[in-house]
């Protein structure tokens, strides 16, 4: 409230835009600024930045008066719309509570139980107090998680509901859940092409159901679902089923989160922030599944922080990479040999290593063993330019670099 009086409402925007879940919201949040950027200026704020697509600052962790600014600022640049990516943390911290939206996207909770009455309770109240916003039109919600029942059933008159699907494979949503919805968008056949997916995608209504393909330059099949999720926004704003899949088939990757350099006439190159194992695994498991003939990965640990993930990331990259590069990541005040040494710990056959520490170095050295057909997962950084070594703090980009080295590797074959 103090913020509102200092800074002026922040409900300057005709639409505003929630994603809320476990995951995939920065995702989704980039993709509805791209694809709304057609109709008019919308900006976008989540995890990698906040702008618009293409002018990004860099966003951090804004404190309730920041976030207000952001809004404020955005729309004093011009932006018509605004996707707004929140946390269940900042959902906790009630850091959204006075933002009217009038479209709030729910991707998933992974099965919280409303009846539970610790941690995972708190945030599925948080959750639907969301739903309750003032100036709601819209919720988008995951058929496939059982909470969007919940959500359902919570929701005031007069809102509509949107649902979507991407798993064909998944139970049906229960009726009353599919009574509620005024759309429900689904993925029939999903395939994963050398780079990027295709799939036919439906959409149904209480009078007709339509159909339409989807073809998009994003890898790994969990974008099935990113996308299924923002055709299901652009349904409900009214858009027909073939026009929204064309404004859908332009969307670009998201910054440092599986972004794809290359691939047509040099060597695929993935660049993705995974720095957990599952992160790690779920990266190469996806872009195997585009059928790279080689991947090599290129990848370091973080210093200072967990150890014990290291060897377990180090046996991850050597199962599911035919080879692996090893480079600094952040190493901190830590000594980098020592992060190497406990990587190569997990690992069964030293002799498919390559330790380059120096990670420029690490990630042309990668660039320069692939050929066409051939895939390079750079792992860890992402979307960031800064390297912490020591007390120093120098500029590095993981997406700089992958893109002079394959300049590099085109001028070497010429």
């Amino acid at each position: 409230m103090m913020a509102d009086r200092l800074l002026g409402s922040p409900n300057a925007c005709p639409e505003t835009f929630c994603i809320t879940g476990a995951r995939g919201k920065t995702s989704v949040a980039h993709a509805l600024a791209q694809v709304l950027a057609v109709e008019m200026p919308c900006g976008v704020i989540a995890t990698v930045g906040h702008g618009f697509p293409g002018d990004l600052k860099t966003t951090g962790d804004p404190a309730a008066r920041s976030l207000r600014a952001m809004l404020e600022g955005l729309c004093l640049r011009g932006a018509r719309a605004v996707a707004i990516e929140v946390s269940f943390d900042e959902l906790a911290r009630s850091r959204v509570e006075d933002v009217r939206f009038t479209h709030v996207l729910f991707t998933g909770i992974d099965g919280v139980d409303p009846s539970d009455t610790g941690v995972s309770s708190d945030r599925a109240k948080a959750v639907l107090r969301l739903f309750g916003s003032p100036d709601l039109k819209w919720a988008v919600l995951n058929l496939s998680d059982p909470f969007s029942k919940t959500i359902v059933n919570a929701l005031p008159a007069g809102v509509a509901v949107a649902g979507f699907v991407a798993d064909a494979n998944a139970a049906p949503p229960d009726d009353d859940v599919l009574r509620a919805c005024a759309i429900r968008v689904r993925a029939g056949e999903i395939a994963a092409m050398p780079r990027g997916l295709r799939m036919r995608v439906a959409c149904e209504t209480r009078d007709a159901c339509t159909k339409a393909n989807l073809a998009v330059g994003l890898i790994g099949a969990f974008n099935a679902t990113n996308l299924l999720a923002v055709l299901a926004v652009l349904l409900a704003r009214g858009l027909p089923l073939e026009r929204a899949a064309r404004e859908t088939s332009r969307i670009q990757g998201v910054p440092g989160r599986m972004e794809c350099f290359g691939g047509a006439q040099t060597p695929l190159v993935v660049v993705d922030e995974a720095r957990t194992p599952a992160a790690l695994e779920t990266a190469l498991v996806n872009l195997r599944r585009h059928g790279p003939r080689r991947i090599f990965t290129v990848f370091g640990c973080n210093g200072e922080r967990d150890p014990a993930i290291r060897p377990v990331m180090g046996a991850i990259a050597e199962r599911l990479s035919d080879e692996v590069i090893l480079a600094d990541d952040n190493p901190r005040g830590e000594c980098g040999e020592t992060i190497v040494a406990d990587i190569l710990a997990g690992v069964v056959d030293p002799s498919r290593v390559r330790v380059r520490r120096r990670r420029a170095l690490a990630i042309r050295t990668a660039i320069t063993l692939a050929g066409i057909g051939d895939a390079v997962l750079v792992a860890g950084k992402g979307h960031e330019t800064i390297q912490e070594m020591g007390e120093l703090k120098v500029r590095f980009s993981d997406r700089a670099q992958v893109v002079e080295a394959l300049r590099e590797w085109q001028e070497g074959r010429r």
